[in-house]
């Protein structure tokens, strides 16, 4: 009898409610649902990371490399320090717990390596772009001042063009000092080369395929994702394909390097280049970014591993 009155209450009230009355209730209306997202970051120093969020927040749950960091700060904009400096080349993981002021959180993993504070100048000295296995291809770093080579990358192209690039390792280097690259083939010997107070390091690229013959660039970037330090660009002027450049690559590196600054001009003619006459720059690291720079050596004249010397090549 109980439930037969219970069923009929609830009928009553339900036929009191004029159709299409009833409402359904977000719990969550009005509230702020959105996370928050990491839009920028940056190692600063190797000792702190620069974080900018999409709206303001607290961080919480600091880490480097496992370790908690003790900062408290609100807003979108932050500057986290490390309390130490990492190596350069050193690998860290830094991980940040964002949260708003609604208690969306984000949590954000980033792996940081250590970048080379001292970066010298450096330029691109000689060049072998047409080896055998005898004499095979090679690229030549001159540094103008003292530093550490960590870090810088050496590319036959634009990097991200599915171009080769080599990054150098840490390597103290003082003024006039040089570190000669083996491009696809290794070297007889490893062993760095005196000279008058000056040494030419020796190392191996690993490339898979050559540089690409008589029409080409080279390029000396800071760090991955840097700037440009230094670029050559040679062709023989023959080729229809890629604007007169010979190939896509060549054409791309060489309007990026004009953009840059980093390149005037024609680029260095090579039709007479060999595996034997090689493209050098002229003594003293003389740097213009242009084609006036270079010249193209005696065959077997080239001076790969101390200072250039000019032996011009003259056509009979």
């Amino acid at each position: 009898m109980k439930a037969l009155l219970i069923a009929a209450a609830i009928a009553v009230i339900l036929s009191s409610c004029p159709y299409g009355s009833i409402r359904t209730f977000d719990a969550f209306y009005g509230k702020d649902k959105e996370v928050p997202k990491l839009l920028e970051y940056e190692l600063i120093g190797n000792s702190s990371m620069h974080l900018v969020y999409s709206e303001e927040v607290s961080l919480l749950d600091i880490e480097l490399d496992g370790r908690k960091l003790s900062y408290s700060m609100h807003g979108t904009a932050f500057l986290v320090p490390f309390q130490r400096e990492i190596e350069r080349g050193e690998a860290a993981s830094f991980l940040v717990t964002a949260a708003d002021a609604a208690g969306n959180t984000a949590r954000a993993s980033i792996d940081v390596v250590g970048k080379n504070l001292e970066i010298p100048e450096a330029v691109i000295n000689e060049v072998s772009v047409k080896g055998t296995s005898s004499s095979p291809d090679r690229i030549e770093i001159l540094f103008l001042e003292d530093g550490s080579s960590a870090g810088m990358i050496v590319s036959d192209g634009l990097i991200g063009e599915e171009n080769h690039h080599f990054i150098l390792p840490d390597i103290p280097v003082g003024k006039d000092d040089l570190i000669l690259i083996y491009w696809d083939h290794e070297s007889g010997s490893y062993d760095p080369v005196y000279d008058n107070g000056r040494t030419g390091y020796i190392l191996y690229a690993g490339s898979d395929t050559t540089l690409s013959g008589t029409n080409g660039a080279i390029l000396l970037y800071r760090e991955m994702d840097g700037e440009i330090e230094d670029g050559m660009i040679y062709t023989t002027g023959e080729s229809e394909l890629s604007e007169g450049y010979g190939y896509n690559r060549t054409m791309n590196a060489a309007k990026k390097l004009i953009l840059l600054g980093e390149w005037e001009g024609d680029p260095v003619p090579s039709s007479s280049v060999t595996s034997s006459r090689v493209i050098a720059r002229l003594p003293g690291g003389q740097d213009t970014n242009s084609a006036s720079d270079f010249f193209i050596t005696e065959a077997r004249k080239s001076t790969f591993g101390t200072i250039n010397q000019y032996f011009p090549y003259e056509e009979e």
